[in-house]
Parts: C-alpha cells; sequence; structure tokens
C-alpha cells in the first residue's frame, strides 16, 4: 500500500510532532509512505531530522526569507499557483494507493485530478466558537465534498462536520492525535546544558507559536496579578512569532525582565515540560492541542481557556484532568492557578491523573485507527 501525507512545512508546532508520530505509525504499519512538504525553511526545519528513516520526503518550494515583500508575495502566488499541478503529477506518477492531506493543503482548490481516496486531518474547529452564516457552510460543503474521509481530533469537530454541514456520519471519523510517550520521556532526559539554568528555577510553561491565536499577551497580564498576589514561580516561553514584541513591551511594562523568559525556539522541549510546576494556555482556539498531552503525560497540571474545541476533550467537560477557564476570563485564570498552587492536596491530584489521562493518546490507539480505515479503502469509490 502506497501512501502520500501533504503538509505545509517542518518549523515548531504541536501539528508537526504529531505528524512524526503519524508518520511513524505507518511505517510500523508495512506501508510505503512519502511525505511531500510544501515549504522548505532551511534551518528552521526543526523536525526534518525526526522523520522516521522509511518515510521518503521532498519539499516542492524553498521558503522566501529575506525582507522584500514584493518579492515574498511572488514566491507565494507561485507557490499558489503550481502547487495543485505539481501533487496531481506526483500522485498519477507514483501510483499511490491512497492521499492524506494532513494540513488541508488542497482545501482551496476547485478542481482536483486525484483519482485514489483522498483523506483530510482537520486540526482546527470550522467554527471557532462562532455562528457560521449560511454563506460559509455551503462554502465548507463544497471544500470538503472533494475529500473521501474527514478525520476529525476531537468529538466537537466530528460533530461539527455532522450537526452543521450535515456530512454522512461514516464520512466523518475520530481519530486521536497520538503521543509516543516512551520518546518524549526519554528526551526530557536529554538536557542541553545552555538551558540547565533555567531548569534549576520554579517557573510555569507555554509552548506555541507566539501568535494571535495564541493571545500569548494574555499570560503576561495573568502572570503580573500572580506576582502582585505572591506567586514565586518565573513563566517561561517557548516558541517565536508575531506577538514576540508585544510580550517584550508588557514585560518592559510590568517590570518582569527577571521573571518573565523567552527562550524562543527550542529542537527539545521536554526537559522544561517534565520540571514545570504548570502548563499554562491561552489560545483563543485550537484543534487538539499537542501541548496540552504532552504536559499530561509528564505528570505537570494543566491551567487553559475553554476555547470551542481542544481544551475540554483533554481535560474533561468538567476540568476532571485539569483546570478550565473560561475564555478570555483573565481574573479567572489568575484565581484558579493562585488556588491550585496553594492546595497541594488539589494539585497532586491532578499530577496523579494527568498520567493516566495521557495513556487515552497512546501511539498504539492511533495505529489501530490508521490501519482500519486504510485496509477498508477498497470501500471507498471515487
Amino acid at each position: 500500500m502506497k501512501v502520500l501525507v501533504l503538509h505545509g512545512h517542518l518549523s515548531m508546532g504541536g501539528e508537526e510532532r504529531v505528524l512524526l508520530n503519524v508518520l511513524k505509525n505507518l511505517v510500523e504499519l508495512n506501508y510505503d509512505v512519502d511525505l511531500l512538504i510544501t515549504w522548505n525553511h532551511g534551518k528552521n526545519n526543526l523536525f526534518e531530522n525526526e522523520i522516521p528513516k522509511k518515510v521518503n520526503y521532498e519539499f516542492l518550494f524553498k521558503n522566501y526569507d529575506g525582507k522584500s515583500k514584493i518579492i515574498k508575495e511572488i514566491f507565494r502566488l507561485r507557490a499558489k499557483t503550481t502547487y495543485l499541478k505539481k501533487v496531481e503529477k506526483i500522485v498519477k506518477e507514483r501510483k499511490y494507493d491512497i492521499v492524506i492531506d494532513y494540513s488541508s493543503n488542497l482545501l482551496k482548490y476547485k478542481d482536483l485530478d486525484i483519482k485514489v481516496p483522498l483523506f483530510a486531518w482537520i486540526h482546527f474547529s470550522l467554527t471557532f466558537g462562532e455562528k457560521l452564516s449560511e454563506e460559509k457552510i455551503e462554502k465548507y460543503k463544497k471544500q470538503y465534498k472533494k475529500y473521501d474521509k474527514i478525520l476529525a481530533i476531537c468529538d466537537t469537530m466530528k460533530n461539527e462536520f455532522v450537526d452543521i454541514l450535515g456530512m454522512d456520519k461514516t464520512k466523518v471519523e475520530l481519530v486521536y492525535n497520538p503521543i509516543n510517550l516512551k520518546i518524549i520521556r526519554e528526551k526530557a532526559e536529554n538536557v542541553n546544558p545552555d538551558y540547565e539554568k533555567y531548569l534549576k528555577e520554579n517557573y510555569f510553561l507555554q509552548v506555541s507559536r507566539l501568535t494571535q491565536q495564541k493571545q500569548p499577551e494574555h499570560l503576561v497580564d495573568i502572570y503580573y496579578k500572580l506576582k502582585q498576589r505572591g506567586i514565586k514561580e518565573k513563566l517561561y516561553f517557548i516558541g517565536n512569532g508575531e506577538k514576540v514584541e508585544l510580550i517584550k513591551q508588557k514585560i518592559k511594562e510590568y517590570n518582569l525582565e527577571n521573571d518573565v523568559i523567552l527562550l524562543g525556539q527550542i529542537e527539545n522541549p521536554y526537559p522544561f515540560f517534565k520540571n514545570a510546576k504548570l502548563f499554562v494556555h491561552t489560545a483563543k482556539y485550537e484543534g487538539l492541542p499537542t501541548v496540552l498531552l504532552e504536559s499530561l503525560a509528564f505528570g505537570t497540571p494543566v491551567v487553559a481557556y475553554d476555547c470551542p474545541t481542544g481544551p475540554k476533550d483533554i481535560l474533561g467537560e468538567n476540568s476532571e484532568y485539569g483546570e478550565l477557564i473560561p475564555l478570555n476570563d483573565k481574573d479567572m485564570f489568575v484565581e484558579k492557578v493562585y488556588e491550585l498552587m496553594n492546595n497541594n492536596k488539589k494539585y497532586e491530584n491532578y499530577k496523579k491523573l494527568s498520567f493516566v489521562r495521557a495513556n487515552d493518546f497512546s501511539m498504539e490507539s492511533n495505529k489501530v485507527k490508521l490501519k482500519e480505515l486504510i485496509e477498508n479503502i477498497s470501500e471507498i469509490i471515487k
């Protein structure tokens, strides 16, 4: 069985870490697996060295990292206008049995000439918590009609496709993101000497792209109020993005230069997950955030905004496995963190339950589901 996986890039992100685990499972199922990556980000291809050896991979376009906005736009347009034809040619010539569009690269193209089963792996909510207009619903129906299977990573997202777009339940499959507990726990023991001094501190942690979606500036506001109430832990950010300058401004405004640390992108963040007192998360929308799962895998309690999809699917509808905070309620976030750090019984209970919950997202359960989907491929008629 020949499987082609399409993805956008190999820069830092939860999607990319999950992708590595999916590829590993596909290889272990003895499929012939190729990975086609849209953009080559050069030195920022943080996950390139971790692609399983049996996976053949290639990049379609070199990313422009210069300062010229005009040249950058030319690169983007060239990719947009030629991407589909390149993919169609590769699928036809190499005779794949299935194509997995892991990052919805094909979603916006109207006319596809791909005559093999096509799966969409969905990482985000359709609605982002808002009511969809009739126009948007019709647009989504047309876009997703081209796929033979929709792989949703949590129940809430699966229900959106069925209830809002009216898709047949048999077309939408629930496939949890897998985490490789063994590997990430091994990586946590491999500490870069450059970071040893940071790991010796007591700290709260956030690992993500520092973007509009993640709202990292909320954490600085929250942390400032916690410091005023006597919290001693520092706050670490791992990741980069367009919000870096805003975060720096807030750090300076609050005089938190010695307390809030921007560590940038780190290839192996797992020692930080393991040693953190809390993992804190303020995204306004998510799919199934891998960083929450990875935190639980180390017994690190999580406090997170209850955005439309994701956190509640991991932490439980009633905060069984971690604290859910109403979206954008910074004051409640402060209260719950303060309470948790001053209630040892509750804190230790969350630590214990974190390990239990992490096992629900194992590599093995994902492998069983992938095999079921691919082995039943003969039932799919293009």
